[in-house]
């Protein structure tokens, strides 16, 4: 029997591989420290063994003084293999309040996407102590079942999958096998900053963690793998609740009536998985409680919002209404000339005006503003002249789109609010299209 320390091999590494899908072909990400390093040579002593072409992928934060070397290194190391590399460039800019991990991870992932091919697989070099260092670092930011699950096996990603085929093996059976052939890497000295919350974890809570519980690695896995299972429950709950109050056709825009008969765990579920589905940060336990506490129960009349980085959520007459941050609005006095023969840019990320005919009052050219006090009109086929706020109240135009919205004037006197309504005296369809955000209505 093999000893613990010994226990990794790249027949393990296979049986695992083996487990999973079959892809087009596997990348494997390379830094050019332990693990990776490890990973590729264990995938190059099974390459004949595996079901698809194998390349590999580095990419260069530009983060420390040695980035070139490493590079070189992998390049090298690479070549030695008969392993195809790509090397992709980054040029960070911290950002304030951002962590520099979190980011050059982000960014890491952003840009290897963007050269993935369909059905390809992404092998990454996480093993067991990594995974313990995240259940642990989700645990005390207070997360729920889903960051629990930390890192899975498998998921699917771009067009393809990202796979963590070392999370069963402990970081000293890599090395032990690193040592045993004779293997070298590259060690960021930035592992050792204790003032790193991962790193602290590592070097001065997780040792001792592991003196009292040597199984440490399976048994916190193993609870991932708990977690990442009612995960997905929750998640299935929460598709199956989203469909029956979604209104397709607004997907951006929760109905109020339909929310009343969950219970508030499942209400937030269903928030939750809302947000995450429209690519938005999901917010946190005490941004959804603002949401059930001081948007769905509030009066009709009443126009609240709720706002976190990255999104916010308003009500209007009986539903929800999600957007990320909304773009600025015009400045006072703004007008664009428009005859409608080519397309509208608006300013402030409004999107753009279309014709879908071109009428003879198009053609003599209109101006297109933004709100303005005094503006009145007859809606076309209806009786009354209106003001503007009423005119919006009728249309059912959201109150923050008001001042986003495109006018068109001619002479003075208003003809059309975007392509929600005509006023007298034209008639008919409304040619006009806002091609805009799904998400700015």
């Amino acid at each position: 029997m093999a000893p613990a320390d010994l226990a990794f091999s790249p027949e393990r590494l296979l049986q695992t591989l083996r487990g999973l899908p079959v892809p087009g072909s596997y990348r494997v990400a390379i830094s050019g420290g332990l693990d990776s390093v490890v990973l590729l040579h264990a995938l190059h002593a099974i390459s004949g063994k595996l079901a698809a072409p194998l390349t590999a992928v580095h990419v260069n934060h530009g983060l420390h003084g040695d980035a070139l070397e490493w590079e070189d290194f992998c390049e090298a190391l690479c070549a030695s293999l008969d392993i195809p590399l790509l090397s992709l460039q980054l040029e960070l800019q911290p950002l304030r309040g951002m962590s520099l991990e979190a980011m050059a991870r982000e960014a890491r992932y952003s840009i290897i996407a963007e050269q993935m091919a369909e059905g390809e697989m992404l092998l990454t070099a996480h093993h067991g102590d990594d995974q313990v260092e995240t259940v642990l670092l989700q645990l005390l930011r207070g997360a729920g079942v889903t960051g629990l699950a930390a890192m899975p096996v498998l998921r699917d990603w771009q067009s393809g999958w990202l796979a963590r085929p070392l999370l069963g093996f402990s970081r000293a059976e890599l090395q032990a096998w690193a040592e045993k052939h004779g293997l070298r890497w590259r060690e960021d000295p930035s592992n050792l900053e204790t003032d790193i919350r991962r790193n602290y974890l590592r070097h001065e809570i997780v040792p001792l963690l592991r003196e009292q519980w040597p199984g440490l690695l399976a048994t916190v896995g193993r609870s991932a793998r708990h977690c990442g299972e009612a995960a997905a429950i929750l998640q299935q709950v929460a598709e199956e609740d989203l469909m029956l109050v979604l209104d397709l056709a607004h997907p951006w825009q929760l109905p109020l009536p339909g929310l009343g008969v969950l219970p508030a765990e499942r209400l937030k579920n269903l928030l939750r998985y809302w947000i995450g589905s429209r690519d938005l940060p999901v917010p946190g336990e005490q941004i959804i409680t603002r949401i059930l506490q001081e948007v769905v129960p509030a009066r009709e009349d009443a126009l609240p919002q709720v706002d976190w980085e990255g999104g916010q959520l308003r009500r209007y007459r009986g539903r929800l209404y999600l957007m990320p941050s909304l773009p600025g609005v015009p400045e006072a006095g703004l007008a664009l000339t428009w005859n409608g023969r080519e397309d509208l840019i608006l300013p402030a990320g409004l999107g753009k005006l279309h014709a879908r005919e071109i009428t003879d009052w198009l053609t003599a050219g209109v101006s297109v503003v933004f709100r303005e006090e005094g503006m009145r009109c007859r809606l076309a086929g209806r009786e009354g002249e209106r003001s503007f706020k009423r005119l919006c109240q009728d249309l059912h135009i959201p109150p923050w789109l008001r001042s986003r919205m495109p006018l068109l004037v001619q002479d003075g006197r208003l003809l059309a609010l975007g392509d929600y309504g005509l006023c007298e005296p034209l008639s008919g369809e409304n040619p006009l299209v806002w091609e805009r955000p799904e998400w700015l209505s």
